[in-house]
């Protein structure tokens, strides 16, 4: 099993001391450490408070995925070919309550480094499962995690096909008992070519920003019970996202949400294009009482 205490190694800190954005990967390649230098200035949302903006956070999410898909984590270079590529099928994200209370005043930058371990959980016939747990590097507190679920494509099919043998034998690495997967259920937006990735996909955080930007709009205009302030000011518990066909660029898009009938606490967002759903999302929070940010009331 790999060792997530690498400070015995010298540290990653140790291993790149020039480098901004240090990584790891271990022998087998299944597993990873990132740590980031810390978070942008610019992902803190100010219109409620300086809080951390739910679609940053899931691109940091992506950028500690491609920190390491390069450097050798899962052999990735080896693994997508002219042939293959990799398409994200899902995510599943939970918060701690340590995420919402950081503050563009006092988290933004070095102030605030991030470290990130990285392991593959789960291992299927066409798709595999990448876990992250993100952490303060100053604490070690918990922050947040995710379950991303990837899918094997042909790329003249654009359908999945059996993983290769060799990566087939990573599973001796993972325990797949342990379920750790991501299984998919049962206002206009058109996206342009900076949403995309390099796919030509419209990109997770795209999505959830779109979702995000619909729910306040549909909280503030009374339409959620319970809900009725911008919806960066409730505390998330936990995020899925099911991604179900491809969107590109100038593709026309309308986002629909609806409230759970049981759990007000519930809210459900699905991406169609053409009237055909192409992304699903939901959001479940904490609480309904606003998170009071110290940094929210104006001193003028």
């Amino acid at each position: 099993m790999f060792d997530w205490n690498i400070e015995n190694i010298t540290g990653i800190s140790g291993l790149q001391p020039d480098r901004l954005i240090k990584y790891y990967v271990s022998d087998n390649a299944c597993q990873a450490e990132v740590v980031l230098p810390g978070i942008w200035y610019t992902d803190f949302d100010r219109k409620i408070g300086g809080t951390w903006m739910l679609s940053s956070i899931v691109k940091t999410f992506e950028a500690i995925q491609y920190a390491v898909l390069p450097k050798g984590f899962i052999n990735y270079s080896k693994l997508r070919t002219q042939n293959y590529f990799i398409f994200m099928a899902g995510a599943v994200y939970n918060f701690s309550i340590g995420v919402h209370k950081l503050s563009s005043k006092t988290h933004w930058g070095p102030l605030f480094p991030i470290r990130a371990r990285i392991s593959l959980s789960h291992v299927g016939a066409s798709s595999f499962t990448v876990d992250i747990v993100m952490l303060s590097e100053s604490t070690g507190e918990q922050l947040a995690s995710s379950l991303t679920k990837f899918v094997y494509i042909d790329f003249i099919t654009r359908k999945p096909s059996p993983l290769p043998s060799w990566f087939l034998e990573y599973q001796k690495n993972v325990d797949n008992s342990l379920n750790k997967t991501v299984e998919k259920p049962k206002l206009l937006k058109i996206p342009e070519k900076f949403d995309t990735d390099n796919n030509g996909h419209v990109t997770q955080s795209t999505y959830v920003r779109w979702c995000s930007d619909v729910g306040s709009f549909a909280a503030t205009s009374g339409y959620y019970r319970n809900l009725s302030e911008d919806l960066g000011v409730y505390p998330l518990a936990s995020l899925e996202t099911y991604y179900l066909h491809e969107m590109q660029a100038e593709d026309r898009a309308v986002v629909h949400t609806w409230q759970d009938e049981t759990n007000f606490r519930k809210l459900y967002f699905c991406v169609t294009k053409s009237s055909k759903p192409v992304f699903q999302a939901h959001f479940h929070f904490l609480s309904d009482c606003p998170f009071e940010s110290p940094f929210v009331k104006s001193k003028i």
